[in-house]
Formats: structure tokens, C-alpha cells, sequence
């Protein structure tokens, strides 16, 4: 594409097939239509029948891939589903397990460590039989949990076990009880002792501020109709909504005890969707820039903090703990912190060595593609030291000027 998000590319007149479908992919549609959920009942081999409107699986979501793992640890296979659009990720707890099972967790010695390939054979009183194999992926961009689960009905042990272990002589182990195994090639399993959904996690998970500082700041003193006396200090801005809980438990406890070192502003959905429904969109299109979703309505309570600057530095969804907002505005005034490091929700390897610099060119193209053209003209002119060192900003003039020509009567 000519520019960061669109720019003006071939097409019969002056449309723009590239900024075209980054919007509608943006938008929450997809490439390959809507590929809905589905699943089938076995109906003991006579055919399958779809039972998706029963099982609480037939989701509105453009699914890509679908993973099984017992996640709480509770003996049934628990689902978590990927899709195109949001939420990316879902995780749907299987509560309906009554039987009996045998999860075993296989260590290869002569194959790789996670024993890809192997095969497993059970055998149950009733002289049937059941086969898994562990494999490398499970659909698109995932992977089902490596341990192998058989379920066991009524049968509490499985009398025989048989692993086709990858470039081996098969293993054979005898009576096995229910239960959850390790298993490590050429050696008898080992009991592995788990919590149980019944019983309660630990340890104890951190829990994470939903906020997230900005490696890439972005200026929005036009955007968000900010002067220089409203920057004597940093500015919150937290837009907050009649029915939403949250918003009221944050009001409250900022009425009791009002955030340090920066100006408070509390705006409403409510109002603003009556009084001041482009502001309200600004807010939004500020929010979709950041998150790369279009046509989702903004969440409450939202907060944008902005710095001395003109800035925006940090966005939080949900309510804010004072600590967080107090060290933000800490390191924000220090600049001496990892702005690339911090802006991540957990700890990871850089593939490259510098944090790519903001482009405010790419949020000017998301204005024009709200047909906000007036505004996108103003914020050019707020910020034009900025925008002309960026290679391709006389292209983005000239969008600009094919916009206003197309809309010439």
C-alpha cells in the first residue's frame, strides 16, 4: 500500500481497492466469509447429526480453528476456538462430564521430547478399543493439548495399553486405573497429581491493569480540543456511560478521594451521543486507531491519559487503580523508562532492536476514512512539523485534494 494504512492506489476512478479492504477487514468482515461453528453428534456410526444450535457453540464468529485441552483439570476436554474476528480468542468450559477417564502425558527418550508420532492403543473390559495419536498442530495457527485423553464411561481402569512410540518397538503396560499419567518412554506411568475443578487455583494469578501505555504516543490536542492551559498538567479523560457499573464504583471513588497530579475530566456516552455525537466519534476513532477494529462501540469506562505535551501516552478500559495512574504519570514525566517493553502485557523477545517510530500519518488517513476530512485538514495543520517528515505525506495531500474534488457538485 502507498501509505501506513491506505493511500491512493490503482483502481477505475478514483477508488482505492487496497484502503478499501483493509477497512472492510477492519470492519470485522472477513476474507473467506462468515465460517460459522459447527459441530456434529456421532450418532453411533449411522451418520452424524449437527447439533450446533444445542450446544451453545453456534457463535456469531468468523472461526478459524478449534483446540481441546482439559483446561481446569477436571477429567473432560475443555474447547478453545480461534476466530477472524473478535474476540480473537474463546474459551468455553465443558462442565458435563460424569464418566470416568484416562489422560496420559507422554515423554519420548529415543523420539522427540514431546513424543510427536506416537500412537496409543487402549483396550477396555468390554474388548473395545481406542486409538490416539499425538500431533504436531490442530488446525489453523493451533495446537490441541499434547496429552492424550481417553474417555472410559462406566469402566473405572483400562486393562491394556499399547504406545507405537516414533522409531521404537511398541510398549506394551498392563491395568491402569483412572486418572491423569505421565508416561516417559521404555518406563512404567507415574501418577500425576492435578487440582480438580473443585478446587481452588494456585497459585494465585496476578492480576493485570487492563491499560495500555502507548509505545507509539500519538498527539491529539486538535483531536480532543485541548489549549495550552488545559495542559498545565497531565489530563485524564475517562468517558463513562448511565448504565454502566463500573463507570459509577470509578466516579465514586474518585469523588472520595480524587486522583493526584493531573486534571479530571468525566465525560458521558449518554450526554455526548445527544449533544456532541462527533466528539463522541473522534473518541472512537481515536480507540479504533490503537486497537485496529472499526464498527465495535467504544467501551465503558475508557480513559485516555494525555501529557503536558499535547500526547496521548496510555489508554485504560475498565476501571483504574490510583497506583497504576500514579506510577504512569511518573514515568511518563521521567521519560526514563522502555516505553517498547512497558507497552506490552508480558514479557517477551524482540525479533528487532528499535521500536518503530509513531507515524500521526496513519491516524490522519483513519479521519479520512471516517469522511472526516475537516477535521484531518485541522489536525494537518496542528501537527504539519511532524507529518512533513514523514516520505509520503505529499501523498496524502493529494488524497485529500482527489476527496474534495470527488465531492464537487
Amino acid at each position: 500500500m502507498p501509505l501506513g494504512n491506505a493511500g491512493i492506489g490503482p483502481g477505475i476512478g478514483n477508488s482505492d481497492p487496497s484502503r478499501q479492504l483493509q477497512f472492510m477487514v477492519r470492519s470485522g468482515l472477513s476474507f473467506s466469509g462468515n465460517e460459522s461453528h459447527v459441530i456434529f453428534k456421532n450418532e453411533k456410526g449411522k451418520g452424524f447429526k449437527d447439533v450446533s444450535s444445542i450446544s451453545g457453540l453456534d457463535l456469531k464468529d468468523d472461526g478459524r480453528a478449534v483446540c481441546f485441552s482439559d483446561w481446569d483439570q477436571d477429567g473432560d476436554l475443555d474447547v478453545w476456538i480461534s476466530n477472524r474476528n473478535g474476540p480473537q480468542i474463546r474459551y468455553l468450559k465443558n462442565n458435563n462430564n460424569t464418566n470416568n477417564y484416562l489422560s496420559l502425558k507422554l515423554i519420548g527418550k529415543k523420539c522427540t521430547s514431546d513424543a510427536i508420532g506416537t500412537r496409543v492403543v487402549i483396550e477396555t473390559e468390554d474388548g473395545l478399543s481406542q486409538t490416539r495419536t499425538i500431533n504436531a498442530g490442530s488446525g489453523f495457527l493451533s495446537q490441541s493439548t499434547k496429552s492424550l485423553h481417553f474417555g472410559l464411561g462406566k469402566f473405572n481402569s483400562v486393562e491394556k495399553i499399547t504406545l507405537y512410540w516414533p522409531g521404537s518397538e511398541p510398549q506394551k503396560i498392563g491395568k491402569l486405573s483412572s486418572g491423569h499419567y505421565s508416561i516417559e518412554q521404555g518406563f512404567e506411568p507415574k501418577t500425576i497429581e492435578v487440582m480438580g475443578s473443585d478446587k481452588a487455583l494456585s497459585p494465585v494469578l496476578k492480576e493485570y491493569d487492563d491499560r495500555t501505555l502507548l509505545a507509539q504516543i500519538l498527539p491529539v490536542t486538535s483531536i480532543f480540543n485541548l489549549s495550552k492551559e488545559d495542559l498545565k498538567k497531565p489530563v485524564l479523560i475517562s468517558i463513562t456511560r448511565n448504565e454502566c457499573e463500573q463507570c459509577h464504583d470509578q466516579i465514586k471513588e474518585w469523588e472520595e478521594s480524587p486522583p493526584e497530579g493531573i486534571e479530571l475530566r468525566i465525560l458521558n456516552i449518554n450526554d455526548l451521543t445527544v449533544n456532541n455525537p462527533t466528539k463522541l466519534e473522534l473518541f472512537q476513532i481515536t480507540y479504533d486507531h490503537f486497537y485496529d477494529v472499526r464498527a465495535r462501540p467504544i467501551p465503558t469506562p475508557i480513559s485516555f491519559l494525555v501529557d503536558i505535551n499535547g500526547n496521548l501516552r496510555s489508554l485504560y478500559r475498565g476501571r483504574i487503580i490510583s497506583e497504576t495512574l500514579s506510577n504512569d504519570i511518573q514515568l511518563i514525566e521521567s521519560n526514563q523508562y522502555n516505553k517498547r517493553n512497558l507497552s506490552l502485557p508480558f514479557d517477551g523477545i524482540w525479533a528487532s532492536e528499535s521500536n518503530p517510530n509513531a507515524r500521526p500519518l496513519n491516524f490522519v488517513e483513519d479521519l479520512l476514512d471516517a469522511g472526516k476530512i475537516t477535521i484531518a485538514e485541522k489536525y494537518i495543520e496542528s501537527e504539519k512539523r511532524i507529518l512533513v517528515e514523514d516520505d509520503v505525506f505529499p501523498m496524502l495531500l493529494q488524497r485529500i485534494e482527489a476527496i474534495k474534488k470527488e465531492r464537487q457538485p
